[in-house]
């Protein structure tokens, strides 16, 4: 089907979500991000009592650690308007949120490398 040496490099964009947690959404390297599912991870983890924040971290490091040199991110926001954001190998990861506070959309910058940074809320 791919010809080329270079499919392996696509990206993809990849959500979960349930009613009663709230949802994540992860971007990436697409293999490797299909394979660990994230945005599903993420959500679970919250489901389980993390914070968005922690649980894109821990997703974001589950899959540095098998695949140190994989880039991707993160976006995780609970059903009570909490959220946050993890990242690798990106060197600026930008995202947009709109929370009940105010009628603008918010663009926020995670600054990233080849380790895991949290933006904290």
């Amino acid at each position: 089907l791919f010809r080329s040496k270079q499919w392996y490099q696509r990206r993809v964009a990849i959500t979960a979500g349930d009613n009663e947690v709230g949802g994540a959404v992860a971007t990436g390297d697409g293999d490797i991000m299909m394979r660990f599912s994230p945005a599903f991870l993420t959500v679970e983890l919250m489901r389980g009592g993390s914070n968005p924040e922690k649980a894109a971290q821990t997703s974001v490091r589950r899959i540095a650690k098998k695949y140190p040199l994989f880039s991707g991110a993160v976006v995780a926001a609970s059903k009570d308007g909490v959220y946050g954001a993890a990242c690798h190998n990106i060197v600026v990861f930008k995202y947009s949120i709109r929370d009940m506070a105010g009628p603008r959309t918010r663009l926020v910058t995670i600054p990233c490398s080849n380790s895991t940074h949290v933006l904290h809320f």
